[in-house]
Formats: C-alpha cells, structure tokens, sequence
C-alpha cells in the first residue's frame, strides 16, 4: 500500500485540495508522542481553512484531551457537554485561527455511547449541505465505534507508521470499514531528519500552535464566527436535537437580543464502583474479522497475563437484536477486567511499557456486562465454543473457571452477541462480572 507523506511544513499547499469535498475527515494518532499529534491536529486544521470553507475541529481524545492546551485555551464545556447535557454546540465552539474548535469537556464515563450516538451522522450530513469540514481528533479504537463513517483520514505519526503495528492494524481496520486513507502527517518527507534540514530548512515543521505564515498574511476574508455557528445550528430546520433550542438559534440572528442565563445541569460525577464489580477494561483494537481479533487475544492472555475479551458489535445497528443490514460487524480486543478506571489505567500502561500495545493506544471503558455460558467450565469448553465462531474465554477469578464471552458497556450492545448464542444453541446468562462467583445476573 502506498502511503502519501505529508510534511508538516507544507500542509499549506496540500491539505485543502486533499479534503475538497469532504465533510468529516478523521485526524488519528499514530504516534505516542500526544503533544506533537496535537499541534499536527490544528496545523491541518489551519491548513484546510485557507480553502475558505468553514472548518470545525473536535478533540473525542476523551482520555487526555491536549488540543485545548496546544492553542493555550482553558478547558471549558465541550462535545461531551453538547451530547450528555444539550448543552449548545454553538456555546461550546471557540474560534480560534479561522477554525472553530469544540473540546472535549466534561469527563464522561460513558464514552462508548458518545461515539455510537446516531448524531454523528446528522452532523455529517448538516456539515455536508453547508459545504462546511468537520474535523474530529481520535484515537483508531474510537473511530472503529463512530456512528457514521468519514469521508477521509489522516493519519498523525511524526516518522509515519507501520501497519503491522498494534496502532497499525487499528488504522487498516477502520480502512477496511471503507475510510480512504488520505495521507500520513508526519515531521518531514522522509524520517532523516539530519539530511533534510541540512538540504532544505523548510523541511523543520513549525512548533505546535504555531500559526502558518501563509495564514497570519492572508487577504483573505475573514469568517465571522457567528457564520460558522450558523452552520453548526443550520441543521435545526431538519430536526436536530443535538444544537441549541429554538431562542439559542434566534440569537444567532438577531445579535442584539439579550443572552438567556445558562440553564443549570447536573455535574458529571461518576459514581463509586461497588468493590466487587470488575468493570473496566482496555480496548486495544479492533477487526473486521474474528481471527484477527482472536489472534491478538491469544497474545494478551499468553504475554501479558491479562484475560482478553473479543466482542462483537454492530456498527450501523448498535445494540440492535440482530445482524445489521449491511452485515457491518467488527470486533473489539478489550484486555483485562478492573474494579477501577484507575487500575485500568494502570495496566494499559504495563501493556505498552511491555511492548504488548504502543504507547498511546487503548481506550478505557466501563464494560461490565459479559455472558456466562452455562454449559462447560475452563479453557477446552472455550477452544470448543472458539471452533464454532463464538469468541469465548475461561475466566479464572474464582476456584471455578466458568466461560465467558464478551464484555460490553449496555446491556442493549449485547443484542448481537445473544442472538449468535441462541443461533448455535449456547445457553448463557448477561452477568455483571464480580470477584468471587464469577458474576450476578444485572
């Protein structure tokens, strides 16, 4: 496969050509290094806005927002607060460099149901009726969960990436799920950094944040930001419920009426998890095909003494009974079970520390729901259930190691999975994972 390079230093020229006519491209890091794919995140940002159109640019890094602090703004309500809270699209975009930028926001511990919000796709289609971009910064896990499928990506790797990576089979499963790859960001054209800057300085990209000469020198018209609100509320008229209510639009065009008070929202607070409940997880990858993804959990469980989970999930049908229409259905590798976000985390970083994920990947979600097959207990009933297309592992948390297949975050998610199980004539139970007797019916 060949990947075109695109050097920091001269996505001026390039980006806005490569994202004509799109309305939702991806911006995915490749690269542990955050705060470099962050700057590179807004470098392409700035560069698509030279194009005239009026550009968007989300963080859905929900684990460690940077994009904010890249430009030097403080954090504030963002994309979470729009879709956990009705919170205005247009309250929470600052306009920054001709881009209009929506952080991440609040902290959210169901990040899951964000991305597989069908709104996703009500934006896409709002974004392309206005010829406006939406640009959304994420990890390739995440991307796997959207709702809707961009028109492009790009990926953001300093020194470009390998695709039999773990990163890089995450890049070539969202690839498969029809997502063409419109080129790899990265410090320069070719990894000799030496030889480059010697030849050519240009070659050294700007720092992160850095504002393009092209764009501080640029006659063009500037877009007022109320013009860019106008097309994240232009979607009202076609029912939207995601953008602000009937007034908040009214405002937008009527500058001199008098702002509403904001209306008072519950803080988002995660409650404790009881101190028996293992329900987080890790969700390093995922696959178009169940052999890849069992591949890679053989390898969890062998190298890195965590039980591994492969779930599937209905992308254009989340939690629906049945197969979608489409057949779309992608596993998810999710490594361990965790009483705590925390420990979560902390074994995500054992994981890349141990070279078992690179540093960077991984999601962590609160998925504490899995089904408890009732016939056959330890790991040659899981091999036989494996031969039949059913991804299940011996869990040993107990003196007993019952099967388990799966791990999702609602019980709806496990519509696809139970309608295999009944299909192959496998009697299981949805279970909450617990310490001890291996789970309670939720």
């Amino acid at each position: 496969m060949t990947v075109r390079p695109l050097p920091r230093s001269r996505l001026d020229g390039l980006v806005p050509s490569l994202v004509a006519g799109q309305a939702l491209v991806a911006l995915v890091p490749a690269s542990g290094d955050l705060k470099w794919t962050a700057g590179a995140a807004w470098d392409v940002a700035r560069a698509a806005a030279l194009s005239e159109r009026r550009i968007a640019l989300v963080d859905l890094w929900l684990e460690h927002p940077t994009l904010h602090e890249t430009v030097g703004l403080a954090p504030t309500e963002g994309i979470v607060d729009a879709f956990e809270y009705d919170v205005s699209l247009t309250k929470a975009a600052r306009e920054v460099d001709r881009v209009f930028f929506i952080g991440a926001g609040t902290v959210t511990a169901h990040a899951g149901d964000l991305f597989a919000n069908p709104r996703w796709k009500k934006l896409h289609g709002g974004f392309r009726v206005e010829d406006a971009l939406l640009l959304l910064y994420l990890s390739a896990g995440a991307l796997a969960r959207l709702a809707t499928v961009p028109d492009g990506l790009f990926v953001l790797s300093p020194d470009g990436y390998e695709p039999e990576s773990s990163i890089g089979q995450g890049i070539t499963a969202v690839m498969e799920r029809g997502v063409p790859l419109l080129g790899v960001v990265r410090e320069r054209w070719t990894p000799d950094t030496a030889s480059a800057a010697a030849s050519d300085p240009r070659a050294v990209a700007p720092p992160p944040g850095r504002i393009s000469a092209q764009l501080r020198g640029s006659a063009r018209r500037r877009v007022r930001p109320v013009m860019v609100a106008a097309t994240l509320a232009a979607g009202a008229a076609g029912g939207w419920a995601l953008f602000a209510r009937g007034a908040e639009h009214a405002r937008l065009v009527a500058p001199a009426a008098p702002a509403a008070l904001p209306r008072a929202r519950p803080i988002a607070v995660v409650p404790p998890p009881r101190v028996d409940t293992l329900a987080w997880t890790v969700q390093l990858a995922a696959y178009a095909g169940l052999d890849k993804a069992l591949a890679l959990a053989d390898r969890l469980a062998t190298d890195g003494g965590v039980t591994p989970f492969v779930t599937p999930v209905a992308l254009s049908a989340r939690g629906g009974a049945g197969e979608t229409a489409s057949g779309t259905v992608w596993y998810r590798v999710l490594a361990g079970a965790f009483p705590t976000r925390e420990a979560a985390v902390g074994a995500r970083a054992g994981l890349w520390k141990r070279g078992l994920a690179a540093r960077g990947q991984g999601d962590v979600l609160r998925a504490p729901y899995s089904f408890l097959v009732r016939e056959g207990h330890g790991s040659a009933a899981a091999t036989r259930l494996r031969a039949r297309g059913i991804p299940a592992v011996a869990w040993s948390e107990d003196s007993t190691a019952r099967v388990l297949v799966g791990a999702f975050e609602t019980t709806e998610q496990a519509g696809l999975l139970e309608t295999r199980l009944k299909r192959a004539g496998v009697h299981a139970t949805l279970i909450t994972r617990t310490r001890g007797e291996g789970g309670t019916t939720p």
